[in-house]
């Protein structure tokens, strides 16, 4: 766990402490003690290009925080310090929280607690975006405004119906290939209010100029007294749909979270809910240039206000991170393994999903910028073709490795078309060429080539020595057995033995000068004996009965024998045969 700091502005939190005190002087009832437990949620407002940082209860109520400003969420977000849904907020003692405006008054900046654990987020997310779901409408009537549609109208828009064909639950469904299918909340009786086709109608005693803050946490009040749950509990998404002149914008969703609140009749557009239930998966904007929602080759850029149109999804950024196809889905480090990268990829839609044998996304991955590129075959066909940019073409998008940030439209390439990535992954002069080499309608597929042209040098790796081999012991020889008392003539071929040597190791044999038998080989003794020139002293056999006589020791006969010069089986028959060859000699 650990602890992020907020960067407020010290001139805020003097103006909201004097602003407290000036109400509390004044016997103002709109303030009260807030000691509830905090869990950090994102807010994003659609068509307002800003966010703001909320406090959500166990009881599902929303406090705007205001000693954060939208820069520093989205840099806490960038960094994945911040992650709608999974961060805890510290607040501190002596904190109000005012009715009137659904604000926290901190008396320092709040700190985050964050609990790192990135396999059971994954889990969570893998969760949130497959399966069926469960989803509630909510049709909210204020005091004096209501919304325009009627509970029928609201659940065929969002459900669909005899004549409505293209809706949230269907398009989902479409876009995911049947991965993640919403369904309507079960009936279910309340008080004095029952939910029917998944939609309820809340009514609040209170008029919609008091603020659209505070009546979205009245109506989950309500809810709760109802049902006897939470907006937590009832549903995994829940649609408020805010009564005519009680919010100004097109609406907002909780990031990473089960809340999604709607201007009046803006509930029955298919993109509008599309984009905030987006949010609610955790989702960012899609971007183009300068324009948050500037990309429109998926629903998280601006939205319509049609009911039926248009009939389109994701882009590849957004596709990815839903892991809906995964197992067609490609990514890679270029240069990661080895110095020259070169890559050809088949990209077919993901409108041929189910058929095709290519790949439907490509990932690029930057580890050392945390900011991958995607690519995506745009094709205009089939639930995708109300598609309004690029129609037809390979994009590339850029988003930050962390879930929950924009994506960027950054090229839309036909054939024979180049997008040429600059210092890629953070390496000066490394470019990376992304180039269509043919785009085939008919068979709904490009063809993409990625390729890494590196800089510099590859870096001269040092001589790798072969390893040393361990030595080969020497195996031990069998012994040989012999047969007792062995027949007469030789026992097979000779063999060689080791006999230890006596004596010098530079030994002397036959005719050779010697002065004592210390000099002579083993078996020989130091000889006088007669020539022409008269007397000399050579290394001979020993003599039978002489005192340098061998010893007759087992391996003396077994020597013999195996030798094939042994006719006798006696000692006295080996020193004939022995005596007698000497003399011949």
């Amino acid at each position: 766990m650990k602890h992020i700091y907020t960067c407020s502005s010290q001139v805020l939190v003097s103006i909201l402490l004097i602003l407290q005190s000036f109400r509390l002087a004044h016997g103002q009832g709109s303030l009260t003690t807030f000691d509830e437990t905090c869990l950090a949620v994102v807010k994003d407002i659609f068509s307002e290009d800003r966010k703001e940082l909320l406090c959500q209860t166990p009881s599902g109520m929303f406090y705007i925080i205001p000693t954060v400003d939208d820069l520093w969420i989205d840099e806490k977000m960038l960094d994945g310090d911040l992650v709608s849904g999974e961060v805890s907020i510290d607040i501190p003692p002596g904190t109000y929280v005012d009715r009137q405006t659904q604000t926290l008054l901190v008396t320092e900046p709040p700190k985050l607690l964050y609990f790192s654990d990135p396999s059971r987020r994954l889990h969570r997310q893998l969760a949130r975006v497959t399966g069926d779901k469960s989803v509630l409408v909510v049709r909210v009537s204020a005091s004096n405004s209501d919304v325009s549609s009627n509970e029928r109208e609201l659940s065929t828009s969002v459900f669909g119906g005899s004549d409505d064909f293209v809706n949230l639950k269907s398009q989902y469904a479409a876009c995911s290939h049947g991965k993640l299918n919403f369904q309507k909340r079960p009936n279910m009786n309340g008080l004095t209010t029952n939910i029917r086709d998944g939609v309820v109608t809340i009514r609040v005693n209170m008029p919609i100029q008091v603020g659209y803050m505070t009546i979205v946490n009245e109506v989950s009040r309500t809810v709760e007294e109802e049902f006897g749950t939470t907006i937590n509990g009832i549903a995994n998404h829940v649609l408020y749909c805010m009564p005519k002149g009680a919010f100004s914008g097109v609406g907002y969703a909780i990031m990473n979270g089960v809340l999604s609140v709607y201007n009046n009749d803006l509930c029955t557009s298919v993109s509008s809910t599309m984009h905030e239930i987006g949010h609610n998966l955790n989702l960012g904007h899609s971007g183009m240039g300068s324009d948050e929602y500037g990309d429109r080759t998926g629903l998280m850029g601006y939205s319509m206000r049609s009911d039926e149109t248009p009939k389109m999804c994701f882009n590849a950024a957004k596709l990815f991170q839903l892991r809906w196809f995964d197992d067609k889905a490609v990514s890679f480090t270029p240069g990661q393994k080895n110095w020259n990268f070169e890559r050809t990829l088949n990209l077919a839609s993901t409108v041929d999903y189910p058929t095709t044998r290519s790949s439907v996304l490509i990932e690029i991955l930057q580890p050392n910028l945390r900011l991958n590129y995607y690519i995506g075959f745009n094709a205009a066909k089939g639930f995708n073709s109300g598609v309004f940019h690029a129609k037809n073409q390979v994009v590339v998008y850029e988003k930050p490795t962390v879930d929950g940030n924009d994506s960027w439209r950054v090229a839309d390439l036909s054939r024979g078309h180049r997008h040429t990535i600059s210092n890629f992954n953070g390496v000066a002069g490394d470019t990376l060429n992304i180039d269509v080499l043919n785009i085939d309608l008919s068979a709904g597929e490009a063809q993409v080539r990625i390729k890494l042209n590196r800089f510099g040098r590859p870096p001269t790796r040092p001589p790798t020595r072969p390893p040393t081999r361990m030595p080969t012991p020497r195996p031990t020889p069998r012994p040989t057995r012999l047969t007792p008392s062995p027949t007469r003539g030789v026992i097979g071929r000779n063999p060689t033995i080791d006999v230890p040597t006596a004596g010098n190791p530079s030994c002397k044999r036959n005719m050779e000068d010697c002065e004592s038998t210390d000099e002579c080989c083993f078996g020989y003794s130091c000889r006088r004996i007669s020539n022409d020139a008269g007397f000399s002293s050579v290394c001979r056999t020993v003599p039978k009965n002489s005192k340098d006589k061998l010893p007759r020791t087992e391996l003396y006969w077994w020597e013999r024998r195996l030798r094939g010069d042994a006719s006798a089986n006696t000692p006295d028959e080996l020193d004939e045969v022995e005596h007698a060859n000497e003399d011949r000699a």
